[in-house]
């Protein structure tokens, strides 16, 4: 098959044509014909994704994040897009289509907060779902820490949660608005002047832009193994480009 092959694929499931007018989606490196029998997807292209991909002889790397989002000036040796293109290495990235999709990243962000009854937001990207019971402020930030398996920040609210919206990644401008909708709002990236904004009865986490992503690689290789049984499909293990450290 060829890297076509998985375009379709995910054109079915996050149609391209979705993403947003500044995003960056699609092949970004190397040839829509190139022969493929192996693919890794990662969150992003990171050193140690490269590294996994030339080990295990992959010709495509699927990414959620563009591997080239802001123009190149330089393509010096060191590079990812040099290293991968020297390798034979393609890239095909399925940004805001993916957080938009069907089943996409805030789908996958719900089901790992356990919330049902889920509807998209006006703007296509945000979710809003309900808890199966209602809970405290800080009983919610325990919840969401130990479903997401990382650390969170808070602003707690007044009042009993059980209506959240979500956009996984760096949404608190979405999300903020849909608190006169919803009891709590869970992004990442949270900026110091959008913590203020935040009326005194609703809560806001930031569980972190790895953590409220990272399960859209999982459902990647779920689409492309039930659609390409014949593809190998691996999945880069990785972990958040940083660590939180309690002071």
């Amino acid at each position: 098959m060829t890297v076509q092959d998985i375009v379709n694929v995910l054109e079915q499931k996050a149609p391209f044509s979705t993403a947003e007018e500044w995003d960056n989606v699609g092949v970004l490196v190397g040839d829509n014909q190139a022969s493929v029998s192996a693919v890794l997807v990662a969150l992003d292209v990171a050193n140690e994704v490269i590294e996994q991909a030339i080990e295990q002889g992959v010709q495509l790397i699927v990414t959620h994040h563009p591997i080239i989002f802001d123009s190149l000036k330089a393509l010096p040796s060191s590079h990812p897009v040099y290293r991968l293109a020297a390798a034979g290495i393609a890239v095909l990235s399925a940004h805001t289509n993916a957080d938009k999709a069907l089943g996409g990243v805030n789908d996958c962000l719900c089901e790992m907060l356990g919330l049902t009854a889920v509807s998209v937001a006006e703007d296509g990207l945000c979710r809003i779902g309900r808890l199966p019971f209602a809970m405290s402020a800080d009983a919610f930030a325990v919840h969401v820490g130990n479903c997401l398996g990382t650390a969170v920040r808070l602003r707690a609210g007044d009042d009993t949660i059980q209506t959240v919206a979500v956009c996984g990644g760096s949404g608190a401008d979405l999300v903020i608005p849909l608190l006169a909708k919803a009891d709590a709002a869970v992004t990442s990236e949270v900026k110091h002047h959008e913590w203020l904004c935040v009326p005194s009865a609703k809560t806001l986490l930031d569980g972190g832009h790895y953590a409220t992503e990272n399960a859209i690689t999982e459902r990647f290789a779920e689409w492309l193994r039930k659609a390409l049984p014949t593809l190998s499909v691996s999945v880069h293990k990785g972990q958040a480009p940083y660590t939180t450290i309690e002071g």
